[in-house]
């Protein structure tokens, strides 16, 4: 897999795109990112238009889509905001349908080629509960995760994740494999690259420093993780609590009417 570092966009501000071609063709679709090697994987925000549908069958790409809104029918399950959908390669019956009334927008993840698993995986993340991350080393209390993929070979993970009101990490983390990420909600400022918020997305290569983190509000966010295990090593950020403080000084702790 062989994307650029994109550490952050808006993905409110790509151009929406006509499909032309292939199994979404019909809908239109933000770019996020995608293989500038030309091996056809990527990650796009797709609007789905009422009535719209296609087909996933057969292919040897494995795909996954996240509902953000409206509502999706994947080989006969229900899809609606907060589901998550796989269709394995060379699944069959990977049928696809758009709500007959209103748009609907998801995030879809398409891989490389691979060998046939032909699974079709339907969770929705609101019947869920939140657990405590599986991390390496001390994290502070206060972040939690409702995982959604894994697999126990590759090592590649699909998860949700959320953090508490001032919820921060004083430190940088580095990770030794690719880490992919669309803010749902909430906010959250990432070290002098500025302040995520809902539509925010990075795709991070291996071994890029990122921290560190502090949330006013908390916030909630969809990750993925690809080319092994997801392990974390953490380094000290000299002069973290200017840039927190900095953050943290932009809204009263109390935001209701003495």
């Amino acid at each position: 897999m062989a994307r650029p570092h994109i550490e952050f966009v808006e993905s409110g501000e790509i151009p929406k795109l006509p499909v032309g071609e292939g199994p979404f063709a019909g809908t239109q679709q933000r770019l996020l990112s995608a293989d500038d090697d030309g091996g056809g994987d990527y990650s796009a925000t797709v609007t789905f238009p009422a009535g719209w549908s296609g087909d996933l069958s057969g292919r040897t790409r494995p795909t996954e889509l996240f509902t953000l809104s409206g509502e999706l029918t994947v080989a006969g399950r229900t899809v609606g905001p907060g589901v998550y959908a796989f269709v394995g390669a060379g699944a069959e019956g990977a049928t696809l349908r758009a709500a007959t009334s209103g748009e609907t927008v998801a995030v879809v993840f398409v891989e490389p080629d691979e060998e046939p698993r032909r699974e079709i995986e339907v969770v929705d993340t609101n019947e869920l509960q939140w657990v405590s991350p599986p991390a390496d080393g001390q994290v502070p209390q206060g972040i939690v995760v409702k995982r959604l993929r894994y697999h126990p070979v590759s090592g590649d993970a699909t998860w949700v994740a959320a953090v508490v009101p001032a919820w921060r990490e004083t430190r940088a983390e580095i990770h030794d494999t690719i880490e992919e990420c669309l803010m749902l909600r909430g906010d959250i400022l990432l070290g002098e690259r500025g302040v995520m918020t809902a539509g925010s997305y990075f795709w991070r290569p291996p071994n890029v420093e990122h921290g560190p983190m502090f949330s006013l509000r908390g916030g909630t966010f969809y990750f993925r993780s690809k080319g092994g295990n997801l392990a974390t090593v953490h380094v000290p950020v000299p002069g973290w609590e200017k840039l927190v403080e900095s953050y943290r000084a932009r809204e009263p702790y109390y935001l209701g009417t003495l």
